[in-house]
């Protein structure tokens, strides 16, 4: 698919749109909201029949999908541009059919005469609501824990980066967690497919995430380095326990600031290999930055060295 999606690709979504739908009668949408977007409110809910994804790609892990709690994310305001939107979200989903790390989309329905998109639910909460729970307690988040969590967001992302797509909202606020610390990425709301050169060009008046952005997806350039310079940024979140990128400053001082070759400041505590990781992700040149199966090998090897010696060091 091409990174413009247009009207061919709609046409091809469009296709498999009704086999996605689940009828309203059979999704109970409940009055907690789970959280608040620019354009969409998402909501607990329950699905009383099997969910589409479960049919569209079978597997032993999607069979789970029926008669179970999910979240539905109801879009506000719907014009051809946000039907368009949801569109290339559902065409990502579908892309990427079932992954552990990934929040996996069951299906689309209609809520109160608008669109939505129903996702598995994920009982655990988001990463960065989970970190500023311990910015009192550092010492319960070890190195090895972040490695863990950090390697099963590598391995989740190196799958999206390997079908050609790109995040483009890779933050903490958008990794969720089970109980049992296992990481599923979530909102792709701002996803996009790469042309044949592995870059993605944004239309100029696109909201973006400016504080987790490269200094080259300030001219609407992105790719899986964009993605990877995000990663440092969120493993900055995790390193200062959930502290805002840049502090106060606005979104233009961000862009003065990164394009002269500055970078978020780390923990004056802060162990080498991090300074070294976050150093390679915000490289000025995207080329020179590594790929998310080499911070997935990095990962890995630290910890069979934690498992092997007993130490939580990285």
């Amino acid at each position: 698919m091409a990174g413009n999606f247009g009207d061919d690709e709609i046409q091809k979504v469009a296709n498999l749109w009704e086999k996605m739908y689940i009828d309203e009668n059979f999704v109970e949408v409940k009055n907690n909201i789970r959280g608040k977007g620019s354009s969409s409110v998402v909501f607990d809910a329950l699905i009383h029949t099997k969910a589409p994804i479960a049919d569209l790609h079978p597997c032993t892990e999607t069979q789970k999908f029926k008669h179970c709690s999910a979240v539905i994310k109801v879009v506000n305001n719907f014009g051809h541009d946000e039907f368009k939107n949801v569109l290339k979200e559902v065409a990502v989903a579908l892309k990427m059919k079932w992954h552990t790390h990934i929040c996996c989309l069951l299906g689309w329905s209609v809520y109160l005469e608008n669109y939505s998109l129903i996702y598995e639910c994920i009982d655990g909460g988001d990463l960065l609501t989970w970190i500023r729970k311990y910015a009192n307690d550092k010492a319960v988040i070890t190195d090895t824990l972040m490695a863990k969590i950090l390697w099963q967001i590598t391995d989740g992302m190196e799958y999206i980066s390997s079908l050609g797509i790109v995040h483009k909202d890779l933050a903490a606020r958008n990794i969720l967690m089970t109980k049992s610390f296992e990481v599923k990425i979530s909102d792709f709301g701002l996803a996009s497919f790469c042309n044949l050169d592995a870059l993605y060009h944004a239309p100029i008046n696109q909201k973006l995430p400016i504080r987790w952005m490269s200094v080259e997806s300030f001219c609407q350039v992105f790719s899986e380095a964009s993605d990877i310079w995000s990663f440092g940024v969120l493993t900055w979140e995790l390193l200062t326990f959930g502290e805002i990128p840049y502090g106060e400053m606005t979104n233009d001082e961000i862009v003065k600031f990164v394009a002269d070759g500055n970078r978020l400041t780390l923990p004056s505590k802060t162990g080498q290999p991090w300074e070294l990781l976050t150093h390679d992700c915000w490289k000025q040149n995207r080329k020179d930055r590594p790929t998310f199966t080499a911070i997935k090998s990095l990962f890995k090897t630290f910890l069979e060295h934690t498992w092997a010696a007993g130490c939580n060091n990285f």
